[in-house]
């Protein structure tokens, strides 16, 4: 069927006994293809197009209706610059100018008083305007809150009695019926409508439109243009479902096992619906273009020149969220995020070429930059892995061969002992021992107390370096500690600890305070101040008096002064370790006793007088009693 010429048809018609309805599923390009449509003939008609998404009573539809007649009266007027007709010099001569009371001036006065409607009501309107012929069009018919009895009845008054060819947009799947005291839409629809139309969209037409029409880069729409087919077939949903339903029974029917022959077909019927499912809505597809050349940017600024399989595998995933597909399930990670987006797209979507990073912003809407980027590191790491302890050290369990388990998992252990893996290799070890028993696979056997033991050794070797513990990092959510066993958890909760009480910077502050004040005063006084302690150590203690004896008295003036600026409030503050402190800041004033006393004898009186100050500020710090009076600084 050639819907233009169906179209043009029906607008041809003089005195219509019905309206044409185009129907569609949401979101399918129905509305887009009626303004092409207008486009292509808006020579020879006057195409009046009213909203009906959430229109509440018929004055207001009539209302909506009068006004949108009369802009076009008003835009034609312009255009031709002379009046249109009786019925718009009399509207002007009322309202003094049609401008005046459109609805951009309604909304920004903020008022639609009742006498301006029963004005409106007052002028008449006519199904020509010069000699073209008026075209209503009502768009979002299910969306209006208007009863369908009440609403097809006022649009057919429009058809019937005004003599006005009327196009009606509708998803039919979507229109409520009526109560038991009206007529049934099916029944009024028969009497109203002339003719339905089931609109079945352009998809390739659609994707060409978009690609050429929308403001993106040259290079960005070069590789759109290289998988528009594809593209193609995940907006049209192209794809054989009686196979995906065929090659999910030779996969799963296994009679010999647990499970009865009706809990495979409840299962089934649940893969049934979901393709059924399968969503062709344009604005999705649009979002995910438009969405996906920030992706692709970042991408090829990381080294990934071909990025075909990203572009398609996040279309489906944003097409698959976008129409409330995505199962959210944490128990086993992100794997399983994709799984039925994976049923919907077979061969089109694939896992591997969609981060966690792109599908919290798809998701949730949040960008995270340091985690997108350490996540493509981590895809051109896999990409690159080689040998089975390479692959072993980046892929999840499911998507490894069972040879290269074979071959590797026995390297990948002596690595685990010895403290060799990261820390995120860490966990995905343990993620992959919770995946051996989904997937029933015998791995060697794993010496646990070792693996602890490993885990400490790179903890120790993170504080003691300068390699850094990024702030994104791989997690195991707290729900899914029943998936694992007490072994495996245990082990977790030594990273968890590490990076939760930031063990990392606490240790990495501790040697810059020792080593910056043991060398350079002025700068230590510049940063030290705005770092975070857990304590102040007794290796702080020592170098803290080694630096104060070594400082002259200018420094020495300064000195307590900065140091109560750290640890005047130490006591307040929850993630300082009081008893350590407290001990070490008492050590520190016996020694500065022990200096003052020294100074004293060798008649070093400033310096006697800065020390003296010095301890007097360490007394208020540390007497219990003095918390709350103010420490001099």
């Amino acid at each position: 069927m050639n819907l233009i010429e169906e179209l043009k048809s029906y607008c041809d018609i003089n005195n219509p006994v019905g309206a044409l309805m185009l129907s569609g599923e949401w979101g399918c390009g129905k509305t887009y293809f009626i303004k092409k449509f207008i486009k292509s003939v808006k020579d020879k008609y006057v195409f009046v197009c009213i909203s009906l998404f959430g229109i509440d009573s018929l004055d207001k539809l009539r209302v909506e209706v009068k006004k949108k007649w009369l802009e076009k009266a008003s835009e034609l007027d312009k255009l031709n610059g002379t009046k249109v007709s009786k019925i718009a010099d009399l509207y002007k001569k009322v309202f003094g100018t049609i401008k005046e009371v459109l609805p951009e001036n309604w909304q920004k006065k903020g008022e639609v008083v009742s006498s301006i409607m029963d004005l409106v009501n007052f002028v008449p309107i006519s199904n020509r305007m010069s000699d073209k012929k008026v075209i209503l069009v009502f768009d979002d018919l299910e969306r209006s809150n208007i009863s369908c009895t009440d609403l097809l009845g006022c649009i057919n008054d429009y058809c019937e009695n005004q003599d006005f060819n009327t196009i009606i947009i509708a998803n039919e799947g979507k229109i409520k019926d009526s109560s038991k005291n009206e007529l049934s839409y099916h029944e009024i629809k028969e009497k109203i409508v002339q003719r339905v139309i089931h609109f079945v969209p352009d998809y390739e037409e659609i994707v060409s439109d978009t690609i050429e029409l929308m403001p993106l880069g040259i290079e960005y729409k070069g590789i759109l243009r290289k998988n528009k087919q594809s593209l193609v077939k995940i907006l049209s949903g192209d794809f054989n479902d009686n196979a995906i339903i065929e090659q999910y029974r030779t996969e799963n029917y296994k009679f010999d096992g647990n499970k009865k022959r009706e809990e495979y077909q409840k299962e089934e019927e649940k893969l049934r619906e979901l393709l059924a499912q399968r969503p062709h809505n344009v604005r999705s597809f649009k979002c995910a273009i438009q969405d996906f050349e920030r992706v692709y940017n970042k991408l090829v600024n990381a080294g990934i020149q071909d990025c075909s399989n990203w572009l398609l595998s996040f279309t489906c995933f944003m097409m698959a969220n976008k129409a409330g597909l995505i199962w959210k399930n944490s128990k086993y990670g992100n794997l399983f995020l994709y799984i039925d987006v994976e049923k919907l797209y077979p061969d089109v979507f694939n896992s591997n070429f969609i981060v966690n990073g792109f599908s919290e912003w798809i998701i949730h809407g949040e960008w995270n930059d340091e985690v997108i980027t350490k996540e493509i590191q981590l895809f051109l790491k896999k990409k690159n892995a080689a040998t089975p302890l390479e692959i072993l050290k980046t892929h999840n369990l499911p998507e490894v061969n069972e040879e290269v388990i074979d071959e590797g998992f026995k390297d990948l252990l002596v690595e685990a002992y010895e403290g060799k893996m990261s820390l995120d290799e860490y966990i995905l070890f343990l993620n992959n021992c919770c995946y051996s028993r989904r997937y029933d696979i015998d791995l060697p056997a794993i010496d646990w107390e070792n693996v602890r033991e490993g885990i400490n050794k790179q903890i120790k070797y993170l504080i003691n370096s300068e390699v850094k513990d990024s702030h994104s990092h791989m997690m195991i959510g707290d729900d899914s500690k029943e998936y694992f066993t007490e072994d495996e958890w245990s082990a977790y909760q030594i990273i968890k600890e590490f990076r939760d009480n930031d063990v990392w910077i606490y240790e990495k502050n501790k040697r810059l305070y020792i080593d910056l004040i043991s060398s350079d005063l002025n700068e230590a006084f510049r940063n030290l101040s705005n770092k975070r302690y857990n304590a102040f150590s007794v290796e702080m203690e020592s170098a803290t008096i080694n630096a104060f004896k070594n400082a002259d008295n200018m420094d020495k003036n300064h000195f307590s002064g900065w140091f109560v600026g750290i640890w005047g409030h130490y006591s307040d503050i929850e993630e300082i370790d009081g008893q350590i402190t407290t001990m070490a800041l008492k050590k520190l004033r016996e020694d500065l006793n022990s200096v003052m006393q020294d100074y004293k004898e060798k008649n070093k009186n400033i310096a006697a007088k800065h020390t003296q100050k010095f301890i007097k500020k360490l007394d208020d710090i540390i007497t219990p009693e003095s918390k709350d009076v103010p420490i001099e600084q």
